[in-house]
């Protein structure tokens, strides 16, 4: 990498707007030319998100742990980085963490409380906040609430959760409080406090009729069908393949073991599309066909009996804070801010929420509630700690579109936009960039008219979320694109461990492939251990490794550090509104950023092919107006030249 140096400014670009007392030279990064920055104070409030268990291990045991993370905190600051957010970190049964047993106490596997405040204390040191992410939807099926919920119907923890002995009756009756009204499961499924049987058991599903007939048997079990259209699912992921006996009838007799049920199911790979075939929640009776469905479909499970309900996995449990416009009053609401108490007393700077959609079911009026008595709650503990401002509180409101998850601005100051990202791939991998200013400016016009102060979460990828690596084909120069598009863009950017590493990857075969472990050098090993052997170590090569990459100018590590600096520098960027500027070339996208008397104009070139255009409303273009760029870019008047995926932001 060209060495940075600080070089004194006798041209400030002919603007005092921008004027400093001290400039440095970065590299152009990718194909492009060095370029002149100004040194500034960091601005952009750029978020890093990790997952600890796979980050960096700083006592070779394989699991990546807090201590290995404040290890690396000038890595942070080499990125720009001004906050981070933790996976989460509490007493769990998962190497994800979603599944928390104790909201108190950090996951032994991961460090001590002493480890959790030295990171805090250290990275406030550089101006760097700690954000948790804190589960609120539901809580592990090893939590001690849960457990003395399920041992005994009289015990306090039981209004803890969601229990129903007849859950479609309770839904249709509106009994069931944390559906916010909804009568029926958007997702999610009832599950048996002991819903399951053992022993050798028939299964005849008749698939025009929609039923299946389970019985007893003394006939011997059968080997599952190795050429099966038809699966029965059941146990510990036992997939065992139905033979058709006729046009619509499959059976198999298996020594059945479960201790939740079955489902059925006309795919061996897929779950979607409606190849999983469940019940509605009513328990079934050896010998009675029991209807099943496709769209509905819950386990199916035996007999009557207690149920309790998770949105997810039958493991994590859904919490029930009662009805929505009491949530404050209930105890797992008590109980949960109080561990939140415990965290932000410590230092932590912010709260990033899971699954905010499904606490009420995707009952947005009844979710909007929970979530403003939550932030306003935790918020005054932030300020009796005596902590700067307000304290920072982003929602996973995972909705099909903005419309739908802006009203939850009105519970909370933050939320991710996952639909900037939607957005942004499908524009590169169209090559169309004309439209993409206006599309931003919709989005922000929808959050602002519910919240004024909103602060818009944008990010590309998440640990939920196939890699935007593997969205844009892999290809290196789409990738530097999208992460300069990231920075000049209006909001608050979050980027995910890997990403500015180039990472890949997809769900296809499992989360795991999705959150790869840090490669910090070319020869070193990597914290793999919570993977359980799901690592793609062909990605892990030498030259994708941190050491090689900061040696890289042209690597995309370098592209993120650069476009992080300008933006840290030039409040325009950090945190100026957009204004659309119009393009003639429908490959290029356009936009001014203002703020604070200064203004940038950023140009990106979507498409594989060198772009020419002259921006709508500028009078004149200089080249030694370039904050920073990415790939060629000429300038000749007012016409602008970007090579094939090229980035420059002018000052004007």
């Amino acid at each position: 990498m060209k060495r940075i140096h600080f070089v004194v400014c006798a041209l400030i670009l002919g603007l005092s707007l921008f004027s400093c007392s001290s400039c440095r030279k970065i590299p152009g990064g990718g194909n492009g030319s060095t370029t002149t920055i100004e040194k500034g104070d960091n601005l952009a409030n750029i978020t890093y998100q990790l997952n600890v268990y796979s980050f960096a291990d700083s006592d070779g045991d394989g699991w990546g742990d807090l201590k290995g993370v404040t290890q690396h905190l000038d890595y942070f600051e080499s990125l720009g980085v001004s906050a981070l957010w933790l996976s989460p970190i509490q007493a769990c049964g998962s190497y994800h963490g979603y599944d928390v047993s104790d909201y108190s106490a950090i996951n032994p596997k991961l460090g001590t409380e002493a480890d959790f405040k030295d990171l805090i204390d250290k990275a406030k040191a550089k101006g760097i906040d700690i954000y948790m992410d804190y589960v609120l939807n539901h809580s592990g099926d090893q939590n001690p609430w849960f457990k003395q919920a399920c041992a005994d119907p009289a015990s306090p923890y039981r209004d803890y959760y969601v229990f129903s002995e007849d859950p479609n009756a309770d839904m249709r009756a509106g009994k069931v409080d944390n559906f916010g009204g909804a009568t029926s499961t958007r997702m999610g499924a009832w599950h048996p406090l002991s819903g399951g049987v053992s022993g050798r058991l028939h299964f005849k599903w008749d698939y025009n009729a929609k039923t299946v007939t389970v019985t007893r048997t003394e006939e011997a079990a059968q080997k599952p069908n190795t050429e099966a259209t038809r699966w029965l699912y059941y146990g510990d992921g036992v997939l065992a393949g139905l033979y058709q006996t006729s046009a619509s009838v499959f059976e198999i007799t298996v020594d059945f073991n479960s201790s939740w049920g079955f489902l059925l199911r006309t795919s061996a790979t897929s779950w979607d599309g409606g190849t999983k075939w469940g019940g509605s929640g009513k328990g079934l009776s050896l010998g009675t066909p029991y209807t099943v469905n496709n769209t509905d479909a819950q386990d199916i499970t035996f007999g009557g009996g207690s149920h309790y309900f998770a949105s997810f996995d039958r493991s994590m449990p859904d919490l029930n804070y009662g009805p929505y416009d009491k949530v404050a009053e209930s105890p797992a609401f008590k109980d949960l801010a109080a561990s939140a108490d415990k965290w932000i007393n410590m230092g932590v700077g912010g709260l990033r929420l899971d699954a905010v959609v499904w606490i009420y079911q995707e009952q947005t009026a009844a979710n909007v509630a929970f979530l403003k008595a939550w932030y306003d709650r935790c918020n005054t503990a932030y300020k009796a700690r005596g902590g700067a401002g307000d304290l920072y509180m982003v929602g996973e409101a995972w909705c099909d579109n903005a419309e739908q998850m802006a009203p939850y601005y009105q519970g909370l100051p933050s939320n991710f936009n996952f639909y900037y990202y939607w957005t942004l791939k499908d524009r590169i991998n169209r090559g169309k960039g004309d439209d993409f200013a206006s599309t931003v400016r919709y989005f922000r016009s929808l959050f602002r008219q519910n919240r004024a102060d909103f602060i818009d979460a944008i990010k590309l990828t998440n640990h939920d979320e196939d890699r935007a690596a593997s969205d844009l084909g892999r290809d290196i120069n789409k990738e530097k694109l999208a992460a300069a598009v990231l920075l000049t863009s209006p909001g608050k950017p979050f980027v995910y461990q890997g990403e500015e590493l180039g990472y890949w990857g997809t769900k296809s075969h499992g989360d795991e492939y999705i959150r790869t472990p840090m490669k910090w050098t070319r020869s070193g090993n990597v914290p793999a251990a919570a993977l359980g052997g799901k690592v793609d170590n062909a990605m892990l090569s030498p030259e994708i490794s941190v050491e090689a990459q900061t040696a890289d100018p042209a690597s995309i590590l370098n592209v993120y550090r650069k476009f992080a600096e300008a933006r840290n520098s030039y409040k325009a960027l950090a945190s100026g509104e957009i204004a659309e500027v119009k393009s003639a070339n429908a490959a290029v996208a356009l936009w001014k950023m203002s703020a604070d008397g200064q203004t940038v104009l950023v140009a990106h070139n979507f498409s594989d092919k060198v772009a020419t255009v002259s921006p709508s409303g500028i009078s004149e273009l200089s080249k030694d107006a370039i904050l920073v760029s990415n790939g060629a870019v000429t300038v000749n008047g007012t016409s602008l030249t970007l090579a094939p995926y090229a980035s420059a932001v002018f000052a004007q």
